[in-house]
């Protein structure tokens, strides 16, 4: 089933590629990246850096109450993390950073993983949000408006996460434990545990002084997401607004769920020719800024990743639950965090 996975995942990253080749005209594409200007990618890179500390004190906050948790660690495993989410299929990376953390950390694999899942909802409506109110405080083109199915699933995002916090969770396992016996491959996929960690996590919104918090850096993020967005567009000359930049941000994480290549490779650009071409970019000029910001996110991750792995003396064996010395075994938990983790931008 994975290698069905990552087949179907390739054969759609060729699939934007070919569709990609037959809209743009590779010479006005290769004129957009030589006029790049340095200055702005620069600062869009010195942005990406902050933008990976945000989300790493986010996501020590996630574990409450357990507190203290090193920033220097969280980063680490982020980096690492997105390092290999750059290099291998099927966001392997969101379990490795989860490994990792418990390496350095007191916090449990099956943990992490509940937080990383916690994590991508909150990015999800977090990403929502921002597009409900930029629809209502900035003229959008009519293909860059939100409707009323997207407003739904942010509204209905949030209140699904809220009223699971709040859920007793013994009796809800109890309920899935007794499903279980009834589902066909109950042997291979147990809801408890499946579930479980998940609902551990997101018990963390029942703690009424945190979501003030965890507002504040879930915004704080995307606004920096979509400001990389934006200094990339001034170094290409995108004729687009600020606007374009934060519908970009929220129609190219949400495409992500797509399988794909290692990287999004083919559909992160697609997704962003898309979203430019309803600001009226032309497709070639759109084109080339994907390829720059592609390059400067990936490569950003991938450096940083190589670095941590330095300064941290991890083998390759050491990435991965069950081949370290140190190793434990990797739950039931993986198939649930196998879609797409919504971040390119951090």
């Amino acid at each position: 089933m994975a290698y069905l996975r990552v087949l179907i995942g390739i054969a759609i990253s060729a699939i934007c590629i070919v569709a990609l080749l037959s809209q743009v005209d590779l010479q006005l594409t290769w004129l957009a990246l030589t006029n790049a200007q340095p200055a702005w990618l620069v600062l869009a890179v010195l942005v990406l850096l902050a933008t990976m500390e945000t989300k790493a004190y986010r996501w020590g906050l996630l574990y409450y109450p357990t507190r203290g948790l090193r920033l220097g660690h969280l980063t680490s495993a982020l980096y690492i993390g997105y390092m290999v989410s750059a290099l291998v299929p099927m966001r392997l990376g969101e379990l490795v950073r989860a490994y990792l953390i418990g390496k350095t950390e007191p916090v449990s694999f099956s943990q992490s993983v509940g937080t990383v899942l916690v994590e991508k909802v909150l990015d999800v409506v977090t990403i929502l949000a921002f597009l409900a109110v930029l629809a209502l405080l900035v003229p959008l083109p009519e293909l860059a408006v939100p409707g009323p199915a997207l407003a739904a699933l942010g509204l209905g995002g949030l209140a699904v996460l809220l009223g699971l916090a709040w859920l007793p969770r013994e009796p809800l396992l109890n309920l899935l434990a007794r499903l279980q016996l009834h589902l066909p491959g109950s042997r291979r996929w147990n809801l408890v545990k499946l579930v479980g960690p998940f609902l551990e996590a997101l018990a963390v919104l029942r703690h009424r002084q945190l979501l003030p918090a965890l507002a504040f850096w879930s915004l704080l993020n995307w606004g920096l997401s979509a400001l990389i967005n934006y200094l990339v567009m001034q170094a290409l000359g995108v004729p687009a607004p600020f606007a374009a930049a934060v519908f970009l941000t929220v129609v190219t994480n949400l495409g992500m769920v797509v399988p794909s290549a290692p990287g999004y490779v083919g559909v992160f650009h697609y997704l962003a020719v898309v979203s430019l071409a309803a600001f009226a970019v032309d497709a070639s000029h759109a084109m080339g800024y994907a390829l720059v910001l592609h390059a400067l996110v990936y490569g950003t991750f991938i450096v940083g990743g190589l670095f941590c792995v330095w300064r941290g003396g991890y083998r390759l064996a050491d990435l991965w639950p069950g081949r370290g010395p140190a190793a434990t075994p990797v739950p039931e938990l993986v198939p649930a965090v196998a879609p797409g983790d919504g971040s390119l931008s951090a």
